[in-house]
């Protein structure tokens, strides 16, 4: 007897995620810009809300559009991009000797957009990472609110990189940790250590000392893979 599923040939809401995909991009809407209502939405492409409700959680999940209860839906930083996370892939933590591969990816990328990024962040982007070190300065004890602070920050550098290929590619590999694993690793990194590094990198990139600021970002990232050697459980 045959016990496989057959596949399934792509959903409606499949179709329809891509069709509200190319109606954000069509009409040029910007990340953080507000999209009509779900009942409008559905009207203007002619489907039934359980459709359209599918369909939004799907682009929901790879962070094209942003839902905000009681408030509406919003485009999401992700909505013009050339690769996509894989929502299967990141439901479940990866074993460590995906991880350490991980690691090993951003080091050999990490570096390349610093190098890129300190002749072309500008005053308003160092304003911006500033304000993030100070937030994260008074959250010493709160390693997610740090990790959050800090995810902030690096995310100025690889956009003033202006390579969008390596940019992408390395949010893709960052989106594949989960908060489980994410938890784990910030749980291990000592708060106050890590504020310095970053201090320090803020001061390298500022004074546009090019080897500094890529020592330190390898600096941490050797240091991340340290605690996943340490305290991760071998694969099994």
């Amino acid at each position: 007897m045959n016990d496989i599923t057959p596949i399934n040939k792509r959903s409606l809401a499949d179709h329809l995620a891509e069709e509200i995909r190319e109606f954000i991009l069509r009409n040029n809407y910007k990340q953080g810009d507000r999209l009509p209502s779900t009942a409008d939405l559905a009207k203007l492409f002619g489907v039934g809300l359980p459709t359209l409700r599918e369909a939004i959680m799907k682009l929901e999940t790879i962070g094209c559009i942003k839902v905000k209860h009681g408030s509406g839906i919003y485009v999401g930083r992700y909505i013009n991009t050339l690769f996509l996370p894989n929502p299967l892939t990141t439901s479940k933590p990866l074993p460590k000797s995906k991880l350490l591969e991980l690691i090993d990816a951003r080091l050999a990328m990490e570096g390349m957009l610093v190098s890129l990024a300190i002749d072309k962040l500008t005053d308003k982007q160092f304003k911006v990472m500033k304000n993030l070190l100070n937030d994260a300065r008074q959250h010493l004890d709160n390693f997610n609110e740090c990790g959050l602070d800090y995810l902030e920050f690096h995310y100025e550098i690889r956009k003033s990189a202006k390579n969008i290929i390596l940019h992408e590619i390395v949010r893709v590999i960052t989106n594949l940790y989960t908060d489980e694993q994410i938890n784990l690793i910030n749980k291990h990194m000592s708060c106050q250590e890590d504020y310095q590094l970053h201090s320090d990198l803020y001061d390298a990139l500022r004074q546009k000392d090019k080897v500094k600021a890529i020592e330190l970002m390898e600096t941490r990232l050797k240091r991340i893979r340290d605690i996943i050697i340490e305290h991760f459980p071998d694969d099994g």
